[in-house]
């Protein structure tokens, strides 16, 4: 099939596929300009939604190629790979367009970073150089480097130490080796290394952690619990005190708090629990401080971290496309780099949605404290109500002076107020416990429910399916996910598009059908109805869901 002949297919007989025209159908319905603005700003989030096919070079890419951006006459935008494939276009090298979710191909930024903490944990910088490390994974260490910092926080002779240290603590709490056995078993260079190290990461000496242990049974289980900070990298400018008021309006007593300028959370991580805590530093910089039952942990806290506060989205490319918009532009200028606020689950994503449908975020808060209460028991710490803006006490939560004096690699330290053994790395359970499961939230419906009974189903339908299904890990499942939670009775357009946007962080969300953005819209004289803020908001395609965060206000 040729070019000219696919293009037909797509719009019709004798209509070729031209810059301004649509993608038709349910995988990529961009107009042209919305697609093209997506793969200047190489936004990974529309990755799989639609692919790049460029004319003049005859290959195809995701949206989120590094290779420069075609020009827009050399562009067309096909639907799947599969299409593309069929125009004669062979896959870019660069961006892997014909992976397939959840290969590792698909996240090659995340495989080079899982392979990387793959090797450390092996002892692939024990003996060895960083340039050595970077051969071994076909990489630069320059790129190494980065992408170590990116997609985890730190750097990787910081993961090396943190990983020696994690090592010399289960031998000096496990085991009778001498300090000096701990230290080559361990992995280190020498005695002086492995207690300049212990020190640092730990704030004891080995013979104080291994005092420690002995006092406390716990610290001998499989994992080291710790304290642990790690840099934020992301394009300024970020909206923190846009996000701190999102969160605080709608945090929940024991799960999450606006304490200061940071917003702390606990959260479910693959090997226990942790609490995640974001805000700015002493220096002004965007600081993760997270409190873990297992150490290594630190890498998917660091990405829940990143999703909390949206730190991937490229604001400069958005707030520079919708200050373009007449009805926009004084609310950009007065809000630079926006944020899509984050939500750990998508359980509490459609809780939330379901539990606020026709009904203020107030109440639908208030249903959520039930739920809560009724689920993991009373909070330990009071919190305000709804609007308050007095900040929450921390139980135990790594103090947010601290996290400016720290150095940008993970570093472990004893929680303040903990009440375990000295010289023990504090638990996560510092006063914050994480939203419930499907399975919990479903087994207490009767306990925390107060409503219509025909809300009560939707919840039983949506809880059941999340329940058999099981928490999804990433962005594809949750997509996945939510088109059969989509499929059930009482799930509407809105409900979705909510969840979309807290879980998924899916940056072109259709939100129309929300009444405080029709009412906001109305005030301001932008739009009468739906039909008319729709019309508004297509305007402001790939990115419908900043613009719909500016209106807000």
């Amino acid at each position: 099939m040729s070019i000219q002949e696919h293009d037909d297919a797509v719009t019709g007989p004798g209509t070729p596929l031209a810059s301004g025209a649509e993608v038709t159908g349910a995988a990529a319905p961009l107009p042209f300009d919305a697609a093209y603005a997506a793969i200047h700003a190489r936004d990974a989030r529309f990755d799989g939604q639609f692919y790049t096919a460029v004319l003049s070079t005859k290959i195809y890419c995701r949206p989120s190629c590094p290779a420069p951006t075609p020009k827009p006459q050399n562009v067309r935008f096909v639907r799947t790979a599969a299409e593309a494939q069929g125009l004669g276009l062979r896959p870019c090298l660069r961006c892997f367009p014909e992976a397939l979710p959840g290969t590792p191909q698909w996240a090659p930024r995340t495989e080079l970073a899982r392979r990387a903490l793959e090797l450390i944990a092996g002892g692939g910088l024990d003996e060895a150089s960083l340039d050595t490390l970077a051969r071994r994974l076909h990489t630069s260490p320059r790129t190494l480097h980065r992408v170590m910092v990116e997609e985890t926080g730190a750097p990787p002779v910081a993961h090396a130490r943190a990983h020696r240290a994690r090592t010399a603590f289960r031998l000096l709490a496990s085991t009778d080796l001498s300090n000096t056995e701990v230290a080559w078993a361990a992995g280190f260079g020498s005695v002086r290394q492995f207690n300049d190290t212990v020190k640092q990461v730990f704030d004891r000496t080995p013979s104080q952690l291994r005092e420690a242990a002995r006092r406390s049974p716990r610290i001998t289980a499989p994992g080291v619990p710790a304290a642990l900070s790690a840099r934020l990298e992301a394009r300024d400018p970020v909206d923190v005190a846009g996000l701190l008021a999102w969160f605080g309006a709608r945090t929940l007593p024991g799960v999450d708090e606006v304490s200061g300028s940071r917003y702390r959370v606990a959260v479910r991580l693959p090997r226990g629990t942790g609490t995640v805590s974001v805000g700015l530093d002493a220096d002004e910089r965007l600081r993760a401080s997270l409190v873990l039952d297992d150490a290594a942990d630190l890498t998917a806290a660091v990405r829940v971290a990143r999703h909390l506060f949206d730190l991937d989205a490229d604001t400069p490319t958005i707030d520079a496309a919708l200050g373009q918009l007449p009805w926009l532009r004084d609310a950009v200028n007065a809000r630079p780099g926006a944020r899509i606020p984050g939500e750990p689950t998508l359980t509490e994503s459609l809780c939330r949605a379901i539990a606020t449908q026709q009904v203020s975020v107030a109440a639908g808060r208030g249903q959520l404290r039930r739920l809560v209460e009724a689920a993991n028991g009373p909070a330990d710490t009071a919190a305000p109500d709804a609007g308050d803006a007095e900040p929450l006490a921390a139980a135990a939560a790594v103090p947010a002076a601290s996290a400016g004096t720290q150095p940008a690699e993970p570093q472990a330290s004893r929680a303040s107020g903990g009440s375990g053994a000295e010289g023990e790395p504090a638990p996560s359970g510092t006063g914050l416990t994480p939203f419930p499961t499907a399975e919990t939230a479903l087994e207490t419906l009767d306990a925390w429910f107060r409503g219509p009974a025909a809300r009560r189903e939707t919840f039983e339908r949506v809880l059941t399916l999340l329940a058999d299904a099981g928490e999804p890990t990433d962005r594809d499942g949750a997509s996945a996910l939510l088109e059969r939670v989509g499929a059930l009775k009482g799930i509407g357009p809105w409900t979705l598009a909510y969840a979309r946007l807290r879980t998924v962080g899916d940056p072109d969300v259709d939100l129309s059908g929300d009444g405080a953005l029709l009412s906001r819209a109305r005030t301001l004289g932008l739009a009468e109805d739906k039909r008319r803020l729709t019309t508004l908001l297509d305007g402001a395609r790939p990115w419908r869901s900043y613009a719909a965060l500016h209106l807000w206000g």
